[in-house]
């Protein structure tokens, strides 16, 4: 299997090490070891203190599969499959889907959501978000119009990286309905959920609502993306069983200091998910005033979950050839559009960093650059 680049880690992987600034992180502000330990109970403690260095269960650690239980309404232990988040993916791609199979992708979105199906021979449609007066939104009809008995799986990313968008309920399940008379399956990364920024306008998990669906989850908004700890779920035993197969013959087994801090970490999600929602929430106002001060210059649309937001450079400016600049002259690490597949002028905006005023502020400082250069040139 040869795959195309992953560019938006391949970016990183690039200028990580000489970005002094990161205005672009998806992930949520760590958490120290201290902390994490700090939270344990004694079980956990002594989970800790008495740790073997074997390998572990293939399956997962049967603790931390009950704690993140009970994240879902009705999911058990055994619908849960432990593995790296974008492992998962990878296993479940590859174990569900063949060639020529029809596939439905919302976009833009993490990018192995779509190359991977591509890589295995699918028929990938996209499925575009749009930007409307009113925000970020998915044309239901574009999905009656385009799904049909052919089409084996639809993907979805809720709460969407990189936009911020979430459904209403209403148009969720009309979603469903649609997947359900087509016998559609249903992938949702839903790394993000719980972090919705109104909490009436939270999502149950599509594992709890639509019998075909399987979803992913990790620890990156619990401020543990550095565990590689994450999940597979769905309530059809067959298809997690033969996802557990094909683990087989990537990791196999997850780290084991890496169970015990996750569990710790979902035995405590509530306070976790508070900390950091609390951080977006603040940065996301630093972000909306920034906006409206530069609204001559950028298109904001306004995100509803997770850390993530997806805002527009105005023409006639290029994002390429502003985040280009942003690395060479002020060290600040923006990922724009082509990492995501796209040519609109957008680039991806993380709030969920304690240090992110000091990157908007390196932003606002190229913000009034182009802004001076404008003046300068109309005179």
């Amino acid at each position: 299997m040869r795959i195309k680049a992953f560019k938006l880690e391949r970016l990183f992987a690039r200028y990580a090490e000489q970005a002094k600034y990161t205005l672009s992180q998806s992930s949520c502000e760590s958490c120290s070891m201290k902390e994490i330990l700090d939270m344990a109970d004694p079980e956990c403690k002594k989970l800790w203190d008495n740790l073997s260095l074997g390998y572990t269960r293939p399956a997962g650690f049967a603790p931390l599969r009950e704690a993140i239980s009970k994240r879902y309404t009705s999911l058990r232990p055994s619908d849960i499959l432990e593995l790296t988040p974008e492992e998962g993916i990878f296993i479940f791609m590859n174990n569900m889907l063949e060639p020529g199979d029809e596939v439905i992708v919302m976009h833009p979105t993490l990018p192995s959501l779509y190359e991977l199906p591509r890589t295995l021979g699918c028929k990938v449609i996209k499925w575009p978000l749009e930007v409307t007066s009113w925000g970020w939104r998915l044309d239901v009809n574009f999905l009656a119009e385009n799904i049909s008995p052919k089409t084996k799986l639809l993907i979805m990313n809720i709460p969407n990286n990189p936009t911020g968008y979430i459904p209403v309920r209403t148009e969720l399940d009309r979603i469903l309905n649609l997947a359900d008379r087509m016998g559609t399956w249903v992938f949702n990364e839903e790394t993000y959920r719980g972090m919705e920024h109104d909490p009436a306008a939270a999502l149950p998990s599509l594992a709890d609502i639509y019998p075909r669906a399987t979803v992913i989850g990790g620890l990156n908004k619990y401020g543990l993306p550095g565990t590689r700890m994450g999940w597979l779920a769905s309530k059809n035993r067959q298809l997690i069983e033969e996802c557990a197969g094909y683990k087989d013959y990537t990791t196999y087994c997850n780290n084991a200091p890496g169970e015990i801090l996750a569990t710790i970490a979902m035995r405590n999600a509530p306070d976790l998910l508070q900390r950091n929602h609390k951080i977006v929430l603040e940065n996301l106002g630093m972000a909306e005033a920034f906006f409206k001060k530069h609204r001559d210059l950028f298109q904001w649309i306004q995100p509803n979950g997770g850390s993530t937001a997806f805002p527009r450079l105005l023409p006639p400016y290029d994002v390429t050839e502003m985040c280009e600049r942003a690395m060479t002259e002020k060290k600040l690490l923006i990922i724009g559009e082509r990492a995501f597949g796209l040519d609109t002028n957008h680039f991806r905006v993380g709030l969920g960093r304690l240090d992110f005023s000091k990157a908007l502020a390196v932003f606002s400082d190229i913000a009034d650059e182009i802004q001076a250069k404008r003046a300068e040139a109309a005179n």
